[in-house]
């Protein structure tokens, strides 16, 4: 867990000499993704959501609350537990409001987007790191807080 941390912030700090650069069209491509990220699950279309995704080994998804705690390393890991989850509830599920108020921070090839919003049971915060593939931003770290 340790060298998954130390792999972000290092990222980070490596991506951070070009963070003067325009990020306005960044910012909309990364918000697209974690539109698309979020549609494609609760619709259950899994090539389009497991797209938005990196897939490297140093992914990662992590759930917490109260009384839980999940994590998930490694594309493997994280694709079979949404598999575990659409095999166990087949049926698609509604699309939340689109979240408005996302906070992103664009360092080149790396970025870190914070939000939160009102869930059933009080607030949900969101932290998601994504990474440059190519030209496509893709989620590399889903966190999410209840």
């Amino acid at each position: 867990m340790k060298n998954l941390w130390l792999l972000f912030f290092g990222a980070l700090i490596c991506s951070c000499q070009n963070s003067s650069l325009d990020h306005s069209e960044a910012k909309r491509q990364i918000v697209d993704t974690l539109e698309k990220e979020t549609r494609y699950f609760c619709e259950r279309h899994l090539d389009k959501w497991q797209a938005q995704w990196s897939q490297q080994s140093f992914v990662s998804k992590m759930y917490t609350g109260n009384i839980a705690f999940k994590e998930f390393i490694g594309w493997a890991a994280i694709k079979q537990n949404t598999l575990d989850h659409i095999q166990q509830f087949p049926a698609p599920i509604p699309i939340p409001p689109s979240k408005q108020d996302y906070t992103i921070e664009v360092f080149d090839r790396t970025a870190f987007v914070f939000y939160s919003y009102d869930g059933e049971k009080g607030t949900v915060r969101e932290t998601r790191f994504m990474v440059k593939e190519g030209d496509k931003w893709k989620i590399a770290r889903m966190q999410t807080i209840y």
